[in-house]
Parts: structure tokens; sequence; C-alpha cells
């Protein structure tokens, strides 16, 4: 992962990952999906959609995925659990109680991008 530098999308397009973003050295302000400059996350925040026993797969897939060590979610089902979207692309999700996230997981190529804990809480606690 950390050598790839774009990826073929699921309807076919080409993505720049945030290595070859950050390679190119300066911020083309095009909103790219992996944005490692921060344009893309101010432009268009990130939302969160709720989940449902549908998305257990979803679930188990991207905490296996994020290289993170798992703990076990289904205490935290469904209201505590949110998947994380940047620009409609779910980008990873999050375990909380009422105040913090407790558990990040995002997917390996949303992993250099700065989304940490706090940032994401900043656009979940608003």
């Amino acid at each position: 992962m950390e050598k790839e530098l774009s990826y073929l999308s699921p309807e076919g397009y080409t993505v720049f990952t945030a290595k070859f973003l950050k390679n190119r050295g300066t911020c083309c302000k095009s909103a790219c999906l992996h944005c490692p400059y921060g344009y893309t996350l101010k432009k268009h925040g990130l939302s969160f959609l709720d989940v449902t026993e549908s998305d257990s797969a979803l679930i188990e897939q991207i905490i296996e995925e994020s290289g993170t060590s798992p703990v076990d979610w289904k205490p935290f089902f469904p209201e505590n659990i949110k998947l994380i979207r940047i620009k409609d692309t779910i980008c990873g999700l999050l375990l909380k109680n009422h105040i913090v996230i407790k558990h990040l997981y995002l997917k390996p190529h949303f992993q250099n991008q700065d989304l940490s804990k706090e940032m994401v809480e900043s656009y979940l606690f608003i």
C-alpha cells in the first residue's frame, strides 16, 4: 500500500492516493478525494451515516482492512457506530460514546490524510 500511487475506483476511474498527491508538492485545489493538504476536508467536510444490521459485513471489512487492533464492535451497535464519508465515499468508521470517539478505523487509502480522532470528533460533535 505504501508504494501505491493510484488505484481504480469501483466505477473504473483512476484515483490518485495521498502519497501521489504529496509527492507533487503542492495542492491543486481540485478537491481530490485523498488530498493530503486538507483542502478537500475544508471544502466538503465529513459526513456520517448510521449503520444497520445489513452493514455488519462492511463494519467487519473496514476494521480488518484498517490494520488497527480490532475490538468487539457489537456493544456499540447500532447507535454508537457511524460510517465516515468524504465526498460521498465511505472512508472509515468510528465507535463512540456520547462525548468522544473510542475507536477510529480508516480504510487504507485514507490513512495518510491526517484524519485523527480529534479531527473527526470536530466534525461529529458540532
